[in-house]
């Protein structure tokens, strides 16, 4: 998500935006996953010592609220950032007017980065990179 969103210019929010703001969002992105995964672990170590059965309440409301405020923000920023290349490539809705984009991410987010990842990358002139912002090699244009 976050090296398609750099490829596009895109905020963390996946909207558009000055150079300024998009031009560290796979860190901004890369930084919330990270935060995110040391927030649950810790949550679940913090409950181990409990057993089965007895982890407090609190534990319990703040994995809801990360759980939830983790999910809010992916399927928003996906949607966000498919309705940006909708628009940039001038993509109309087939079906689900109005909704299209909260449909496909949120029914199958795999499908939808991976439409959205092939859609903003040439694969087939570049190979895809792992561990880069964008996915593809330092000479790949950023957009197709």
């Amino acid at each position: 998500m976050a090296q398609v969103m750099t490829r596009m210019h895109l905020t963390w929010l996946g909207e558009p935006g000055p150079r300024v703001a998009t031009q560290n969002t796979f860190r901004v992105v890369l930084i919330l996953l990270l935060s995110y995964t040391v927030y649950s672990m810790a949550l679940r170590y913090a409950s181990n010592g409990f057993g089965e059965g007895n982890v407090p309440t609190y534990i319990i409301v703040m994995e809801l609220v990360g759980v939830s405020l983790w999910g809010i923000w992916t399927v928003y920023s996906l949607c966000r950032t498919r309705q940006s290349i909708r628009e940039q490539y001038s993509i109309p809705e087939e079906r689900c007017h109005g909704c299209e984009d909260l449909c496909c991410t949120f029914i199958c987010t795999c499908c939808s980065l991976a439409q959205m990842a092939r859609h903003t990358g040439e694969y087939e002139a570049y190979s895809g990179q792992f561990c880069t912002e964008t996915g593809l090699p330092g000479n790949a244009p950023y957009t197709v």
